[in-house]
């Protein structure tokens, strides 16, 4: 029979896990122009967007590249969100970070690296150019 000492390390050890997570990925303060006009701040944004990737690991490498992509338009579509959400012209320092949690890694593993879920945390600041 397993002993009281030996189920409270198991359930700290489980709920150790259920509370970590794993970043693959991160890039950030990217702006990608020639020359930047003068522009005013209008507010900036912080959103997570859930992203699925399919033959790969969570917030990882993806067999074949099949998915590689997959993250590209949610992430383009959340910040075009927001530049309108505020009426700006364009977002500027934006961070982008990819992350699993240890659900996501979970059903990964449960499903042979077929179905593999991750998260995307963006950030960043929206701009209105001066006229």
């Amino acid at each position: 029979m397993i002993s009281r000492k030996a189920i409270a390390l198991i359930l700290v050890v489980a709920l150790g896990a259920v509370l970590t997570g794993c970043t693959s990925f991160k890039f950030s303060g990217a702006q990608v122009t020639k020359e930047l006009p003068s522009y005013t701040s209008v507010g900036t944004f912080d959103v997570t967007v859930w992203v699925n990737g399919f033959l790969g690991s969570s917030a990882g490498a993806h067999l074949f590249n099949i998915t590689s992509d997959s993250m590209d338009t949610p992430i383009y579509d959340a910040i075009q969100r927001e530049i309108e959400k505020y009426s700006g012209d364009a977002a500027v320092n934006v961070t982008i970070e990819y992350s699993a949690s240890f659900v996501d890694i979970l059903l990964n593993g449960l499903t042979s690296g077929i179905y593999a879920p991750a998260s995307a945390h963006l950030t960043g600041t929206i701009v209105k150019y001066n006229k």
